[in-house]
Protein backbone atom coordinates (compact mmCIF):
# COMPACT_ATOMS: atom_id res chain seq x y z
CA UNK A 1 0.00 0.00 0.00
CA UNK A 2 2.87 2.38 0.98
CA UNK A 3 4.65 1.88 -2.71
CA UNK A 4 1.44 2.28 -4.44
CA UNK A 5 0.50 5.82 -2.52
CA UNK A 6 4.42 6.93 -3.08
CA UNK A 7 3.79 6.17 -7.25
CA UNK A 8 0.71 8.20 -7.00
CA UNK A 9 2.34 11.21 -5.32
CA UNK A 10 5.69 11.03 -7.18
CA UNK A 11 2.86 11.04 -10.15
CA UNK A 12 0.87 14.04 -9.02
CA UNK A 13 4.03 15.79 -8.09
CA UNK A 14 5.54 15.15 -11.80
CA UNK A 15 2.41 16.39 -13.20
CA UNK A 16 2.11 19.29 -11.09
CA UNK A 17 5.80 20.61 -11.97
CA UNK A 18 5.99 19.26 -15.58
CA UNK A 19 4.03 22.55 -16.60
CA UNK A 20 0.83 21.22 -17.43
CA UNK A 21 -1.19 24.19 -16.74
CA UNK A 22 0.28 26.07 -19.95
CA UNK A 23 -3.36 26.97 -21.12
CA UNK A 24 -4.53 28.60 -17.87
CA UNK A 25 -1.13 29.94 -17.62
CA UNK A 26 -1.57 32.21 -21.64
CA UNK A 27 -5.31 33.23 -20.36
CA UNK A 28 -3.73 34.05 -16.72
CA UNK A 29 -1.19 36.19 -18.88
CA UNK A 30 -3.62 37.63 -21.19
CA UNK A 31 -5.72 38.44 -18.23
CA UNK A 32 -3.08 40.56 -16.66
CA UNK A 33 -3.05 42.51 -19.74
CA UNK A 34 -6.56 43.05 -20.23
CA UNK A 35 -6.83 44.03 -16.84
CA UNK A 36 -4.00 46.81 -17.06
CA UNK A 37 -3.58 47.64 -20.31
CA UNK A 38 -3.16 51.39 -19.53
CA UNK A 39 -0.75 50.83 -16.87
CA UNK A 40 1.39 49.09 -18.92
CA UNK A 41 1.60 50.87 -21.81
CA UNK A 42 2.57 53.35 -20.10
CA UNK A 43 4.78 51.93 -17.78
CA UNK A 44 6.70 50.49 -21.18
CA UNK A 45 7.13 53.72 -22.95
CA UNK A 46 8.63 55.18 -19.85
CA UNK A 47 10.83 52.23 -19.23
CA UNK A 48 8.91 52.33 -15.40
CA UNK A 49 10.16 48.77 -14.48
CA UNK A 50 8.99 49.91 -10.52
CA UNK A 51 5.30 50.50 -12.18
CA UNK A 52 5.55 47.33 -13.98
CA UNK A 53 6.75 45.57 -10.73
CA UNK A 54 3.79 46.77 -8.85
CA UNK A 55 0.84 44.86 -11.34
CA UNK A 56 -0.20 41.94 -9.44
CA UNK A 57 1.43 38.99 -11.47
CA UNK A 58 4.41 40.95 -12.45
CA UNK A 59 7.61 38.85 -10.85
CA UNK A 60 10.43 40.32 -13.27
CA UNK A 61 11.03 43.50 -16.21
CA UNK A 62 14.02 43.75 -18.11
CA UNK A 63 14.60 45.99 -20.95
CA UNK A 64 16.13 44.77 -23.74
CA UNK A 65 17.01 46.22 -27.43
CA UNK A 66 13.61 48.35 -27.23
CA UNK A 67 11.87 45.53 -25.83
CA UNK A 68 10.12 45.34 -21.95
CA UNK A 69 10.17 42.16 -21.07
CA UNK A 70 7.99 40.65 -18.34
CA UNK A 71 8.31 37.68 -16.53
CA UNK A 72 5.09 36.57 -15.03
CA UNK A 73 5.52 33.17 -13.65
CA UNK A 74 7.17 29.39 -14.33
CA UNK A 75 6.32 25.94 -14.21
CA UNK A 76 8.12 22.37 -13.72
CA UNK A 77 11.65 22.02 -13.12
CA UNK A 78 14.35 21.39 -15.89
CA UNK A 79 13.87 19.66 -18.20
CA UNK A 80 10.29 19.87 -18.15
CA UNK A 81 9.87 23.47 -17.42
CA UNK A 82 8.30 26.87 -18.72
CA UNK A 83 8.47 30.44 -18.18
CA UNK A 84 5.10 32.80 -19.17
CA UNK A 85 5.04 36.78 -19.42
CA UNK A 86 4.47 39.18 -21.92
CA UNK A 87 6.60 42.20 -24.05
CA UNK A 88 6.15 45.63 -25.46
CA UNK A 89 7.95 45.80 -28.63
CA UNK A 90 8.54 49.55 -29.70
CA UNK A 91 8.24 48.46 -33.42
CA UNK A 92 5.56 46.50 -32.98
CA UNK A 93 7.43 43.25 -34.40
CA UNK A 94 7.53 39.84 -32.85
CA UNK A 95 10.24 38.06 -31.46
CA UNK A 96 11.05 35.22 -28.87
CA UNK A 97 12.27 36.15 -25.51
CA UNK A 98 13.86 34.36 -22.53
CA UNK A 99 13.72 36.76 -20.10
CA UNK A 100 16.56 36.34 -17.83
CA UNK A 101 19.07 36.32 -20.92
CA UNK A 102 16.95 38.91 -23.52
CA UNK A 103 16.29 38.17 -27.02
CA UNK A 104 16.17 34.32 -28.71
CA UNK A 105 15.32 35.28 -31.74
CA UNK A 106 14.55 38.11 -34.17
CA UNK A 107 11.43 38.07 -36.19
CA UNK A 108 12.97 36.67 -39.47
CA UNK A 109 13.77 34.03 -37.48
CA UNK A 110 10.20 32.82 -36.31
CA UNK A 111 7.97 30.33 -37.95
CA UNK A 112 4.25 30.36 -37.95
CA UNK A 113 3.28 28.06 -35.43
CA UNK A 114 -0.77 28.45 -33.93
CA UNK A 115 -1.62 31.58 -33.37
CA UNK A 116 1.71 33.08 -33.09
CA UNK A 117 5.42 32.16 -34.35
CA UNK A 118 7.92 30.20 -32.73
CA UNK A 119 11.82 29.43 -33.10
CA UNK A 120 13.46 25.90 -31.17
CA UNK A 121 16.80 26.72 -29.84
CA UNK A 122 19.34 24.10 -28.45
CA UNK A 123 15.84 21.87 -28.35
CA UNK A 124 13.95 24.47 -26.23
CA UNK A 125 11.16 25.83 -27.47
CA UNK A 126 10.33 29.65 -27.62
CA UNK A 127 6.64 30.93 -28.78
CA UNK A 128 5.11 34.07 -29.21
CA UNK A 129 1.74 35.62 -29.73
CA UNK A 130 0.41 39.04 -30.27
CA UNK A 131 -2.06 39.95 -27.77
CA UNK A 132 -2.63 44.01 -28.45
CA UNK A 133 -1.32 47.29 -28.97
CA UNK A 134 2.57 46.40 -28.93
CA UNK A 135 2.15 43.74 -26.55
CA UNK A 136 3.19 40.13 -27.36
CA UNK A 137 2.54 36.77 -25.27
CA UNK A 138 5.99 34.81 -24.65
CA UNK A 139 5.78 30.97 -23.56
CA UNK A 140 9.49 29.36 -23.38
CA UNK A 141 9.92 25.66 -22.80
CA UNK A 142 13.18 24.26 -21.91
Amino acid sequence: MKRILAFVLVVVFVFVLSGCGAKQSKKDIFNVVERNYDAIVTACENKDKEALLAIDGVTQVNIVDGYVLVYCKGAGIAPSSQDYGFYYSEDNSPVTVDCNLGIVCYAADLSPEGDGYQCIVSGNTFYTEHITGNIYFYSNAY
